[in-house]
């Protein structure tokens, strides 16, 4: 019997006869490593010297900016308060004695101009020079522009430094310029007899009570109100242009009417009517404008005519509590299902029912 030789595992050959190979980048690592941590610590004096004086620069630009009141809050306190000092300063100069100005009054403060910022030095702090702007007016009616130079500084405060300039206003507009209001989608037309009667009584309604007014406008909202003007009556109303709407295949709406409205006003207990007329300006919203009985149901200052809406005047006293605003849970539900459609408390959290039965 010839005895089998046994064969031995060619796997296990290759294992057997497997050399190991230095891998160069395993030894290479601690190299690399040491030269970074080197590079590292060499560099490290000049990145503190660096931060350093960044910081230093940093520091230096706030308290700069908080010296000559750069930024915004030094901006607003300067404007206001200078305003304060340079308003004083004006209406001293104004009741000087001697003054040609002791019968003129301050119309308005219109701003500042002329903003400078004076560096801070090593000696002296910065601050800011701006110019006060006024409109004064005389008792003859003449208006002036006047001006007052002021200086800030936060630590210092405001110190008016020279005398009010006085210069005539310049012209608001030639004579031959005539603008007008936009009437794109709207056509001139002519307030009938009805609608003008509707404007007369309307405006009859404005001086009395709010009831009446309530009543001319057709506001049947029970928890609206109007406002009235009193100690006054209506001596004459006159429409200076009318309108109505008109669709872009040229359609005029003649049930719909804006008009530009002059009432003339007298104190209630006026005698003499011509002498203490008052002349205001409206623009009036005019439904039912093409049939026998139209009326007046909004009102505002001239060019809003083409944006009034219905009953805007008036004011809603109900009672009640404001709509809660758009995406969030009002108290009322109690935390239930809200506008954004977050689960309720009841659902868990869970599918819709009714979802589900519809898929089933």
């Amino acid at each position: 019997m010839v005895a089998r030789k046994h064969r031995r595992n060619q796997v296990d050959d290759m294992i057997d006869t497997a050399e190991v190979t230095p891998n160069p980048e395993a030894a290479e690592r601690p190299k690399r490593r040491y030269r970074l941590i080197r590079r590292a610590l060499t560099l490290s004096p000049f990145m503190t010297s660096f931060c350093a004086l960044v910081a230093f620069i940093a520091v230096g630009v706030l308290i700069q900016n908080m010296q000559t009141g750069a930024g915004p809050t030094g901006e607003t306190s300067a404007s206001q308060t200078g305003r304060i000092q340079a308003t004083s300063a004006l209406q001293d100069w104004m009741d000087g004695e001697g003054s040609i100005f002791s019968d003129a009054v301050i119309t308005s403060w219109d701003g500042i101009s002329n903003r400078e910022e004076v560096e801070a030095t090593d000696s002296e702090i910065g601050y800011q020079l701006m110019t006060h702007d006024f409109t004064i007016a005389t008792a003859d009616g003449v208006y002036y522009r006047a001006a007052v130079r002021t200086a800030y500084a936060p630590s210092k405060g405001v110190k008016v430094i020279s005398s009010p300039s006085i210069a005539p206003l310049a012209p608001t507009a030639v004579s031959e310029w005539e603008p007008e209001e936009p009437t794109e989608g709207w056509r001139e037309v002519s307030a009938s007899a009805s609608a003008t009667d509707a404007i007369d009584s309307w405006a009859t309604a404005l001086t009395s009570s709010p009831q009446d007014l309530k009543l001319t406008t057709r506001d049947e909202n029970a928890a609206h109100v109007y406002a009235t003007l009193t100690g006054v009556r209506v001596s004459e109303i006159s429409v200076s242009e009318a309108r109505s709407p008109q669709s872009r295949q040229g359609e005029v709406d003649t049930s719909t009417l804006v008009a530009t409205v002059s009432v003339q006003l007298v104190p209630e207990d006026a005698e003499d009517e011509q002498e203490a007329t008052t002349t205001v300006t409206y623009d009036v919203l005019v439904h039912g404008a093409d049939t026998a009985a139209p009326y007046v149901t909004a009102w505002g200052p001239v060019g809003t005519g083409t944006t009034l809406t219905d009953h805007e005047n008036a004011a809603a006293l109900d009672g009640t509590v404001d709509d809660a605003p758009a995406g969030t849970v009002s108290p009322s539900d109690g935390g239930g299902e809200s506008p954004l459609e977050r689960p309720s408390p009841s659902d868990g959290g869970g599918a819709d029912k009714q979802i589900d039965a519809e898929e089933n």
